[in-house]
This record gives structure tokens, C-alpha cells and sequence, in this order.
């Protein structure tokens, strides 16, 4: 039989506003268990409106059920799952699959090659909504939604982000708040009145520059934070995404597990045009974990996410018990993006690294690795554990260290910040970063947040960076840049080798960049305006930084 098999010779049609989940499910089980690879799509409208994924939502929408990361992983509902094919080729041909309900479009797994192009995902109903504050008191505040996003008594709220409707660039983060709702009640048609929980309740006072709710302003609620990403590639050596839209979805856009090259080019995470959403989805746009080829953006989009346009980084194990001289006990003590687990393998470098500073100081390689159901896991190594080390260390696989290319793209008005990179071997140039309201580029290593790795041989170049950095997710007031370790203390050199040239910064009135922790820096050509200080470099951990 032909590699090649078509939509519509299997029965589905666009524009019916009929139900086609079951249908596409089967066309694509029954064409790869008979040798297809490529399959095709009349452009139009493809309604995905599966009976329990609509099910799930109503009653979630009510409080029954808990669906974010890592709840109930196994119960998720997703519309393609594929497993271990040596190539599947996905063409839409520029249609919409419009989604109702809770639901993940696409899971990809142990996939040698998989390309994506030319599709539109969207929500019928986005699970946030968008409202104007009517009444405040000391317990609360009441919320007049608008028609198009419905709420009813117990909808969950898991959090609030203050936004400004009839602005260009509408996500503010003024209030950006977690998890404080204790509970919700339907007072008048799409009238809720939110009850805070007792410990957030003092926030409902202004304090110390500290915005708090008023009458008049107009709150984004997600009820759901991370059911499951639209794309998800778990161990998959090649991925390609080519000219791939999403305008909505209950969790982040794209996530990449233990992937090689993943190449996205005219990938598009932007508000629906047309409508009046200010959010697109509900997380990162795009976050890849303990990957080993190279990360490449070029010609993208990303606008008015719930979270940062891409995160690179590893994991951080932590070290559970020594067990012999070449051998211990580890886990991840953090949610994984992916809900897969994160497993060393033998072969695999790992560098141990101090906790109190994330300073690496020393790396072995795995010899063998034994996991437990419990999710420890037992690394033997081909040398003695070095000297010095303390069960508080952390451990991190530098084997799993994906290379990052983000260019020519634009990143408008997300919440928090455009790019975090906790990786090495980058290269970010020629793009517009333009009203994140966090720093645009925060280049880390975080103990509470486990993720790794100190970064080597970083270079921004060629971008302009536009009044970011002026609400949620702004670290130490930079506008543009903050390098940086999130861990108890301080030390120099734990970052490496990083370029910052020939960029433009429109700031946020305090700082262009930040620089701490670094050893070795190159500053120059770069043209500052609406900042006090351009560079900020803390001279306590900094060394050979030249500034030009």
C-alpha cells in the first residue's frame, strides 16, 4: 500500500462540526500498522470533541477532579499517540482542529523522526477567562466575566494576572497570584465571587508598592495551570515543526523530553486574531528537558503565554544515600514537565555540584544504573565518588545538555520572561523580545526549581529588547538580561564564557543587565536607553569580564 494516506479517502471530512476524534485516532493507527508514513488533511475545520474529554471538563469545571501536572496522568486524554515509529509526517494543509474539553493533541514517544506542518490548534472555550473586578473586600473580590469564557459556582481558579484590554500590550503582572482562591460562587449571571484563602488574604491591601485588586481592574483567571502540552515528544531523535499555530491550550505549547534536534521554524504561539483573548497558552510556550541535539527556533512567535517562550535545561538529582565507594542513591525532587521520568544512562556524564552555590567540581561517568518503582535510582560510576562529597550535593547530567538556536523570532507580551537558559553552547540573535513583563533573558541554574545546568559559552547578539521587565517574572529590576544562580550563596565562575553585543535596549528605567556569578564576559557595542544603570556587573563573583 501507498506510504502516503489521505484524510478524506478514509472518510474525514472539514466542516462538518461532527465529531472526528474517533475517526482520526483509527486513520492513523490503521495507516501505520500498514506501512504509512505520511498522512494528509483537507484544509478546513476538524471539531475534536471526544465524549470523556468533555466529560472531564464539565465536572472540572464545577471543582470535581484534579488535572494538572502529574495528577491523574494515566486518566488524560489525548487525541494521537504514537509510539516508536521510524517516521511519521503529519501535513494539515493549513487546517484547524478546533478542541473541546480536556485533551492533549499530539504525544509523540520513542520516535526516530517526526514532522509536523501546517496546522492550526485552538480551544472552543480556553480554560482561563477573562473578567472586570466589580466589588472588593478584605476577603475577596467579586468578578463580572465576560460571556465568552463561562464560570459557574466551584470553578477552580489556579491563578490571577492582572491585564489592561484595550492596551497593545495587554499582560501587565501586576497581580500575579498562585493558588490563594479558597473558593468561588456564582452570584448573578457570570458574577463569581472569589473567596481568598485565610494566609492570602492581607494581600487584598496595597503594601510596600505592592499592587492589590480595585474595583475596575480587569483579571485573567486560568483554572488550570498544566494538563498537557499540545505537542509532546518523549525520546524522539528528529523532530521538525514547520509553520505549526496554537492559539490556545490547558498547559504548555510544546514540550521535548530526551530528544535530538528539534528544528521549528514559523512556529506561532500567539493570541487568536480576531477574538479578544490577551492569552494564549496557558504555560511556556515551548520547554525542553534533558535534551542532547540542538534546540532551533527561527521565524517565530510567541505571544501573551502564561510563562516564558522556551526553557532549556536539565535536571538536578539529589543525592538520597552513598551506598559504596563508586556508587549512590539519587532522585529528582521536582515535577517533571514531560510526566515521564528522567533516568541517567550508562555512559553518561554527570558533574557533581555543590548545592549551596551550584558550582560544579567534579565529574565521573555511569557505569551502571538501577531504578527503583519508588523513583530512586542507584548510579554506579567507573571511579571513587571524589573526595568532599556531601549527601546535599546535587548531581546533574551534562550528557543531557541540549545546544540552543533562537533567532530572527519575536517574543511579545508574555508573562514572565522570553528565554530561560540553563544550558550551553547558545547562540540568541537578530530578535525582538518586546514587553515581556518579566526580564527578557535569564540565563540560570536553579536549586529550588532543580533545574540545571550552569551554563558555558552563551551569546546574545544582534537584538532589540523593548520596555521588558516592568512586572511578573523581573529579576533583580534587569529589563533585558540576568545572569544569575538561584541557590543559597554566591561564587564566582560558575557561569562561563558569555557574549552580550551589538544589541538594543529600550529598559525598564532601572537596569539593562545584571551579571553575577561569572567568570569570563565580553559587553560591547550595545545601545541603552530608559535605564539608570546599562550594566550592572557584581564584582564580589565576577571576574575577567570586559566591558566595551
Amino acid at each position: 500500500m501507498s506510504g502516503i494516506w489521505d484524510a478524506t479517502a478514509f472518510g474525514i471530512e472539514p466542516d462538518t462540526g461532527a465529531d472526528v476524534t474517533d475517526r482520526i485516532r483509527l486513520f492513523v493507527q490503521e495507516g501505520l500498522a500498514n506501512g504509512a508514513h505520511t498522512f494528509q488533511f483537507k484544509p478546513g475545520r476538524y471539531d475534536i470533541a471526544d465524549d470523556k474529554a468533555i466529560h472531564d471538563w464539565e465536572a472540572f469545571m464545577v471543582g470535581q477532579g484534579n488535572w494538572d501536572l502529574n495528577e491523574n496522568t494515566d486518566q488524560k486524554n489525548v487525541l494521537i499517540h504514537v509510539d516508536g515509529v521510524e517516521r511519521i509526517v503529519l501535513d494539515f494543509h493549513g487546517s484547524s482542529l478546533i478542541f473541546h474539553g480536556l485533551i492533549q493533541p499530539f504525544s509523540f514517544k520513542g520516535c526516530k523522526e517526526v514532522v509536523l506542518r501546517n496546522v492550526f490548534i485552538d480551544w472552543a472555550i480556553p480554560l482561563f477567562a477573562q473578567g472586570e473586578i466589580v466589588s472588593v473586600n478584605s476577603s475577596g473580590m467579586d468578578i463580572q466575566f465576560e460571556s465568552e469564557y463561562p464560570v459557574q459556582s466551584g470553578v477552580p481558579i489556579a491563578a490571577m494576572l492582572s491585564y489592561a484590554p484595550e492596551s497593545p500590550h495587554p499582560l501587565l503582572g501586576k497581580i500575579d497570584w498562585f493558588h490563594v482562591v479558597e473558593s468561588t460562587e456564582l452570584i448573578a449571571p457570570q458574577k463569581l465571587r472569589v473567596i481568598l484563602k485565610e494566609q492570602a488574604r492581607s494581600r487584598m491591601v496595597e503594601k510596600d508598592g505592592r499592587a492589590a485588586p480595585v474595583v475596575g481592574m480587569h483579571l485573567l483567571v486560568r483554572h488550570l495551570m498544566n494538563y498537557k502540552a499540545a505537542f509532546l515528544f518523549y525520546q524522539c531523535d528528529r523532530v521538525v515543526m514547520d509553520r505549526v499555530t496554537i492559539y490556545a491550550v490547558p498547559g504548555m505549547g510544546v514540550i521535548g523530553h530526551g530528544c535530538g534536534d528539534v528544528t521549528m521554524h514559523r512556529l506561532r504561539i500567539a493570541r487568536k486574531p480576531g477574538s479578544n483573548r490577551v492569552m494564549s497558552v496557558n504555560a511556556d510556550a515551548t520547554h525542553f528537558i534533558g535534551c542532547f541535539g540542538t534546540i532551533e527556533f527561527d521565524d517565530c512567535l510567541f505571544e501573551g503565554m502564561g510563562d516564558d517562550a522556551t526553557n532549556v535545561h536539565g535536571f538536578y538529582y539529589s543525592i538520597r544515600g552513598i551506598s559504596k565507594d563508586r556508587e549512590l542513591i539519587c532522585r529528582i525532587n521536582t515535577d517533571i514537565q514531560s510526566e515521564y521520568p528522567e533516568i541517567p544512562a550508562v555512559g553518561d556524564v554527570i558533574e557533581f555540584t555543590r548545592r549551596t552555590t551550584l558550582k560544579p567540581y567534579k565529574t565521573l561517568t555511569v557505569s551502571g544504573v538501577e531504578v527503583f518503582p519508588s523513583g530512586e535510582i542507584v548510579l554506579s560510576f567507573n571511579k571513587d565518588l571524589p573526595e568532599g562529597l556531601e549527601v546535599w550535593d546535587l548531581l546533574a547530567n551534562v550528557s543531557r545538555m541540549a545546544s540552543l538556536r533562537f533567532r530572527n523570532s519575536i517574543v511579545r507580551n508574555n508573562r514572565a520572561r522570553a528565554i530561560l537558559v540553563q544550558t550551553r553552547d547558545v547562540i540568541i540573535s537578530d530578535n525582538t523580545f518586546d514587553h515581556c513583563t518579566g526580564t527578557a533573558i535569564h540565563v540560570n541554574c536553579a536549586e529550588g526549581w532543580k533545574e540545571s545546568v550552569c551554563t558555558d559559552n552563551v551569546t546574545v547578539t544582534r537584538n532589540q529588547f523593548l520596555s521588558c521587565g516592568l512586572g511578573a517574572g523581573a529579576y533583580k529590576q534587569a529589563s533585558a538580561l540576568v545572569l544569575m544562580t538561584e541557590s543559597e550563596s554566591s561564587e564566582g565562575g560558575v557561569h562561563r564564557n558569555f557574549t552580550f553585543t551589538d544589541n538594543f535596549i529600550y529598559g525598564n528605567g532601572v537596569t539593562g543587565i545584571d551579571l553575577s556569578s561569572l567568570s569570563g564576559g565580553l559587553v560591547r557595542g550595545n545601545r541603552f536607553k530608559a535605564v539608570s544603570e546599562a550594566v550592572r556587573i557584581h564584582s564580589e563573583t565576577c571576574e575577567q569580564i570586559v566591558v566595551e
